[in-house]
C-alpha cells in the first residue's frame, strides 16, 4: 500500500499501484466528459505516454467505482475490468516458426483469450468487492460448476479441471478460476518455447481457447451473476501498442465481432499501434467497428480552461494528500513579478495604440496578448542579449509547457519540489520559488530532446527505428526551433509559431520522420485546412512539444501560429539543421514560409 504522508505531493507512482482509497483522491476526470470513452461501444484510446490513460482505467475498476459512487458492486452501470498489457510475455518469437502451419494465429489467440481471463478474474480477486452473502456465493460456485467447467472442458482441458467443491469464501471460487486460466496460458505460452528450443516441431494436446467459444461466452455469463453489475463489461485494455503482430491482428478480430452491447474494449495505445487488419485479412473501420479518441488534442486552446482547471485540480489533490491544504495552484507555482509587471506594461501600451486607431488587431486586447511577451523576449535577444534570463515560471506557463500531457506537468514539478527541499530541509515547503522552476524547466527540455534521445538510440530493438532516422530527427527538431525562434524575433505579424503544414506534398521520408517524432512525443499530429483554399480538403498539422520551448526561448503561451514550409526545407532542415538556420538569417525567410494564427493545434 502507498503512503503519501513522507514523500514528493508530485511522486509519480504506477497506477496499479494505487488503493482505491488512493485512486479516488488523486484522480481528476481529464478526458471523462468524453462520453465514448465511458458509454458502451468499443473505443481506441490514442495518445503519448503520461497523458492520464492507466490512471483513468484505474479509475473505471469496480473498487474505485464502488467507492466514487458510494454504492455496491451490482448497482455500478458497468463492469470495468483491467488488462495491462506493458508486461505480458507475448513476444514469443517462435511463433513465427509456425506461420506457415496457419497454427501461429490459432496459439496465439488461445494465449491472448486465456491472458484475458487470467485478468478478468485477477481484478475481481483485487478489487475485494465481490459480495460475500450465501446468495452470492452460491450463484458464483453455480457458475464454476456449469458455465466454466464447461467451457474449458470444450477447449480440451476436462481431464484437469479440479473440483468445484464447496467453497464458501467467494475470492476462493474466483481465485480458482484464476489458476485454472493462468495454467491453459502457461500451457500455450510453454510449448511455443519448446519450438524456438528444440529442432523437430512436436504436437500440442492442450486446450485451445478462442474469443468466440470461450472468453465471450465466460463474460456474459459473469454479467448475468446476481452479485454482478446489470450492465455491459469493459474491457480496459492497457498499452496495446505493446502487443506483437499476431496478437494485434488477434485482438482486431475480436473488436470487429461488435459485441460492444455485451462486452466492450476499451483500448489504450500510443501512436506505434501494429495494425488494423484483423486474422483474416480485412480491416477494422473506423466508425463502423469502433470510435476512436486522440487524447492529445485536449490542449489549451478552445477547451483551455478545462484543462487548466484540471491540472489546478491535480495539483490540489497531491498538495492536500500532502498536508499543504489550501494553497491555489498559482500560489504555489507563483509566476516571475519582475518580469510579467514588464511584460504588463508592454500589453498596456498596445491597448493604448488601439484606442488611438493604431492597432492591428480587431479587438483592443488582441495585440496586447500576441506581441507583448515576444516583444519582451524580443528585447532580451536584442538590446540586452540576454534572451536566457527569460523566465519560465508561473502555474500557466508551466501548464502550456506541459502541451496536454499530464506527466509533462507532473514529472517536472517532482523535480522543483525535490531541488526546493534541498535548499530549505527544515523548512515547510509552501511554494516553489520562480527561480526553481525555470531552472528545472530548462532542465528538462534538454532531458527530452538529448538525453532522451540518446536512449532511443542506445536501447534499440529489432523494432526500433534505424539511428539514421533518430539522427534525421533530432535534426528536424533543432532546425524548425532554431527557425520559430527566427520568427520569434522579427517583425511578422504572428511571431508565436511551433506547428508546420506542407504547401506541396511531404515526401516519405519526411513523412516517416514527422510520425516518428509523433510516437515518441516530440510532436502532436493534427490537421488543418489546405493553403490553396480552391481546390479545398485537409493536410497534415505537425505542432512541436511545447515543453522544449525553453531550448530556443521560445513564448509557449496562448495562441500560437503555424507555417506552410515546403518538403524541401524539411529535408535540409533533416541534413544540415544549422547551415539552413544560418542562410535563413542570412537571406532573411522566403516567403513561401507563411505564418498563420491558430487558437488550437
Amino acid at each position: 500500500m502507498s503512503d503519501f504522508s513522507d514523500r514528493n505531493p508530485f511522486q509519480i507512482t504506477t497506477p496499479e499501484d494505487l488503493t482505491a482509497k488512493e485512486t479516488v483522491s488523486l484522480f481528476v476526470p481529464v478526458f471523462t466528459d468524453l462520453p465514448k470513452i465511458i458509454d458502451p461501444g468499443h473505443v481506441f484510446i490514442i495518445g503519448p505516454r503520461g497523458i492520464g490513460k492507466s490512471m483513468f482505467f484505474r479509475y473505471l475498476q469496480p473498487d474505485c467505482q464502488c467507492l466514487a459512487r458510494k454504492c455496491q458492486l451490482k448497482d455500478l452501470p458497468f463492469l470495468g475490468l483491467y488488462v495491462p498489457l506493458k508486461f505480458a510475455n507475448f513476444s514469443l518469437t517462435e511463433l513465427r516458426r509456425l506461420e506457415h502451419r496457419h497454427a501461429s494465429d490459432i496459439l496465439g489467440e488461445h494465449i491472448l483469450s486465456t491472458y484475458f481471463a487470467v485478468k478478468v478474474f485477477e481484478t475481481l480477486v483485487k478489487s475485494q468487492v465481490y459480495p460475500s452473502d450465501d446468495a452470492s456465493v452460491s450463484a458464483l460456485r453455480g457458475f464454476y460448476d456449469e458455465r466454466f467447467t464447461s467451457l474449458v472442458s470444450q477447449a480440451g482441458a476436462d481431464s484437469s479441471i479440479p473440483e468445484g467443491g464447496a467453497d464458501s469464501d467467494s475470492i476462493a471460487v474466483l481465485e480458482k478460476m484464476q489458476m485454472f486460466s493462468q495454467d491453459m496460458y502457461n500451457a500455450g505460452v510453454s510449448f511455443v518455447k519448446r519450438i524456438g528450443s528444440g529442432s523437430t516441431f512436436t504436437p500440442y494436446d492442450g486446450p485451445i481457447c478462442d474469443f468466440s467459444s470461450f472468453l465471450l461466452p465466460l463474460l456474459s455469463g459473469l454479467s448475468q451473476l446476481p452479485g454482478l453489475p446489470d450492465g455491459p463489461i469493459y474491457l480496459l485494455v492497457d498499452d496495446a501498442h505493446w502487443l506483437p503482430l499476431t496478437h494485434t491482428k488477434v485482438l482486431n478480430s475480436w473488436v470487429a465481432t461488435r459485441t460492444s452491447r455485451r462486452v466492450s474494449f476499451k483500448i489504450s495505445t500510443q501512436y506505434d499501434y501494429k495494425t488494423y487488419y484483423t486474422l483474416s485479412g480485412a480491416t477494422i473501420d473506423c466508425p463502423h467497428d469502433f470510435s476512436e479518441i486522440d487524447i492529445s488534442t485536449i490542449y489549451t486552446g478552445s477547451r483551455k480552461s478545462k484543462y487548466l482547471d484540471r491540472i489546478a485540480d491535480i495539483v490540489s489533490k497531491r498538495l492536500d494528500t500532502f498536508g499543504i491544504k489550501g494553497v491555489p495552484a498559482e500560489q504555489f507555482f507563483p509566476d516571475d513579478e519582475e518580469q510579467e509587471n514588464a511584460i504588463r506594461r508592454i500589453e498596456e501600451d498596445y491597448r493604448q495604440k488601439h484606442d488611438s486607431g493604431e492597432g492591428r488587431g480587431h479587438y483592443r486586447s488582441d495585440d496586447a496578448l500576441r506581441y507583448a511577451r515576444p516583444d519582451f523576449i524580443k528585447n532580451l535577444a536584442g538590446q540586452r542579449k540576454s534572451s536566457s534570463t527569460y523566465s519560465y515560471a508561473g502555474f500557466k506557463q508551466l501548464v502550456h509547457l506541459s502541451s496536454g500531457i499530464i506527466r509533462s506537468f507532473v514529472e517536472p514539478a517532482h523535480k522543483m519540489f525535490a531541488e526546493t527541499v534541498s535548499q530549505q530541509p527544515s523548512e515547510p515547503i509552501t511554494c516553489i520559488s520562480p527561480s526553481v522552476q525555470n531552472a528545472v524547466a530548462r532542465e528538462y527540455a534538454e532531458e527530452r530532446l538529448f538525453s532522451e534521445m540518446e536512449r532511443v538510440e542506445k536501447e534499440g530493438h529489432e523494432e526500433a527505428p534505424p539511428n539514421e532516422d533518430i539522427k534525421a530527427l533530432s535534426n528536424l527538431i533543432q532546425g524548425l526551433g532554431g527557425l520559430f525562434r527566427q520568427i520569434l524575433l522579427s517583425d511578422r505579424s504572428e511571431r508565436r509559431v511551433f506547428s508546420i503544414a506542407f504547401s506541396d506534398e511531404p515526401s516519405n521520408k519526411v513523412t516517416r520522420i514527422l510520425n516518428l517524432g509523433v510516437q515518441l512525443g516530440y510532436f502532436h499530429k493534427s490537421t488543418i485546412g489546405r493553403k490553396d483554399s480552391k481546390s479545398g480538403g485537409r493536410t497534415r498539422l505537425y505542432v512541436l512539444n511545447r515543453s522544449l520551448a525553453p531550448l530556443w526561448t521560445l513564448d509557449p503561451t496562448g495562441f500560437a501560429g503555424y507555417l506552410f514550409i515546403q518538403n524541401a526545407l524539411a529535408e535540409e532542415a533533416m541534413n544540415q539543421p544549422s547551415s539552413m538556420l544560418r542562410r535563413l538569417g542570412r537571406y532573411g525567410i522566403p516567403d513561401e514560409i507563411e505564418s498563420v494564427q491558430l487558437e488550437l493545434f
